[in-house]
């Protein structure tokens, strides 16, 4: 098992009660390039509000990581089974 961070970018769609609808612009290996990223995101007038930057530090199998960042948008739930998530901060946040 390996142990890692992981940096995705996240846009909040909906609140529902305890319910949250997120929509996941974007996923990185590197903190400075997703802090880059995100940066960017956070200067175009459709992606203006309710934009998070998070860290995941992660513990799963060394393929894991590959396949996660290649296949981020289509993941099916047993790939999310498959990790333990040790922490999580959120690195930044932008509203509107």
């Amino acid at each position: 098992m390996e142990k890692k961070s992981v940096y995705f970018i996240e846009e909040t769609q909906k609140i529902e009660g305890s319910y949250i609808e997120i929509d996941t612009l974007g996923i990185y290996d590197n903190q400075n390039q997703a802090e880059e990223a995100y940066e960017n995101m956070i200067k175009e007038p459709k992606k203006s509000s309710g934009i998070v930057l998070n860290e995941y530090v992660i513990q799963a199998e060394d393929n894991f990581f590959k396949r996660l960042l290649n296949s981020w948008k289509k993941l099916p739930a047993e790939f999310y089974r498959k990790m333990t998530i040790l922490t999580f901060r959120p690195l930044a946040e932008f509203q509107a």
